[in-house]
């Protein structure tokens, strides 16, 4: 492909930029696209084992996956619905339970590992003409010069085989499209800042194999120390495998991470208060700090942030990845607007009004996010009372639980 004249750069080859990258080459065949990746091209995780690291799906993000043309390899691989999802405060007696039937829909979402879904929308973008996948694409600088921002990379990288130093390599693009997650290069030479606020928590994450099975259903325990999240996967067998997402005070996680596999499926169980049994295993555990970031602006000439370079929050609802991809749709459909219109995709109007439909939105979902974390941490008797109030109001009003459904689905 030529690469002196591109309609779309999009850096970033995670599931957001590549979900990007599919959906514009997808509306527009005629246009030509590049995905820029900093890291060396790897081959696909094999599927004998569970990833750790999964993602709540919602029926919207299901759908731009159909369109880009992914969706079929996704759930041919593994993909597991869930009708039912129950919530409780483990230190008191409210609770709520949401299920399909509340929507007359077949499912609230589906589970899906990060690693399946990236597999099925790289096997999309290789068989698409035009777009071409670049690997090693390391970022250093950038100029904007008639119309074209002119993307250069380090040109640190050494050829294997001839064992010589390789050329700085040159991209220029009419739009770019930072993708590249929460320490943004695009948005770094953009200089745009970032509000950030640290939770002081981290997330632990593994696979589970309980006792019983999962019934299709999520399962959510609001600890005064944070979330505790048992969600169901499937296609290896049986339905008694979950994956965890554990949010705990930083002091707390350090504990469970010293712990052996034994002692941390004990203390798993009885903090999950063995809704599923016993927990028979446990993988390895992978964990990260908890941070919210929220980009002071989405956009700047001829550039715009999508995903996690525009604002990440806190895993609590599983909204992180189903918002990214929300970012993508709306951007997609500002492009097609405006081409529509004879206007060029990185005219200003077209990135405000990207900028406008979806700021608002983010910082809405982060907010809430932060105020859930702050009235679940509370000990006090006034704020406990509180929250088991309002959960058992919810789960008592059919209305009330079908807005809230509706609005986590994003239909």
């Amino acid at each position: 492909m030529n690469r002196h004249r591109l309609d779309f750069a999009i850096v970033g080859a995670g599931m957001v930029g590549m979900a990007q990258t599919a959906l514009l080459a997808v509306r527009h065949p005629g246009m030509r696209l590049a995905l820029l990746e900093s890291a060396p091209e790897t081959a696909p995780k094999p599927a004998q084992h569970y990833e750790s690291r999964v993602v709540a799906l919602t029926q919207a993000s299901r759908e731009l996956l159909e369109e880009v043309g992914a969706w079929g390899e996704i759930a041919a691989a593994r993909a597991c619905p869930y009708v039912e999802m129950r919530v409780w405060d483990a230190d008191g007696t409210g609770s709520v339970r949401f299920t399909s039937r509340d929507v007359q829909l077949p499912n609230l979402g589906h589970i899906v590992e990060n690693t399946v879904i990236v597999n099925a929308l790289r096997s999309r973008l290789e068989a698409l003409p035009n777009v071409e996948l670049v690997n090693g694409f390391c970022l250093e600088s950038w100029w904007r010069d008639c119309g074209l921002w002119h993307l250069q990379s380090r040109g640190d990288q050494v050829n294997a085989l001839e064992g010589l130093r390789e050329q700085p390599e040159i991209v220029r693009t009419r739009l770019l499209v930072g993708a590249d997650g929460v320490r943004s290069r695009v948005r770094d030479l953009l200089h745009i800042r970032c509000q950030d606020t640290d939770y002081h928590q981290t997330a632990l994450v593994c696979v589970a194999r309980c006792e019983k099975p999962h019934r299709h259903t999520a399962w959510q325990c609001f600890l005064k120390t944070g979330p505790l999240a048992f969600l169901p996967l499937a296609g290896l067998g049986d339905d008694n495998h979950c994956a965890v997402v554990w949010s705990a005070d930083n002091e707390l996680a350090r504990e469970l991470l010293m712990l052996d596999d034994r002692a941390f499926a004990l203390n798993l169980e009885k903090t999950f208060e063995s809704r599923l049994g016993k927990v028979e295993s446990v993988t390895e555990r992978l964990s990260f700090p908890l941070r919210a970031r929220h980009a002071e602006r989405y956009q700047g000439p001829g550039a715009v942030l999508v995903g996690d370079a525009a604002h990440s929050i806190h895993p609590l609802a599983g909204q992180g990845v189903n918002l990214g991809l929300q970012d993508v749709r709306v951007l997609g459909d500002e492009i097609d607007r405006a081409l529509s219109r004879g206007l060029e995709p990185a005219h200003p109007s077209v990135l405000a009004r990207y900028e406008r439909r979806r700021r608002g939105d983010n910082a809405a979902t982060l907010k809430a996010m932060s105020a859930f974390k702050s009235l679940f941490g509370a000990g006090q008797l006034h704020w406990r009372w509180l929250r088991n109030t309002g959960l058992n109001m919810v789960d008592a009003s059919p209305m009330l639980k079908k807005r809230i459904i509706l609005r986590a689905m994003a239909v």
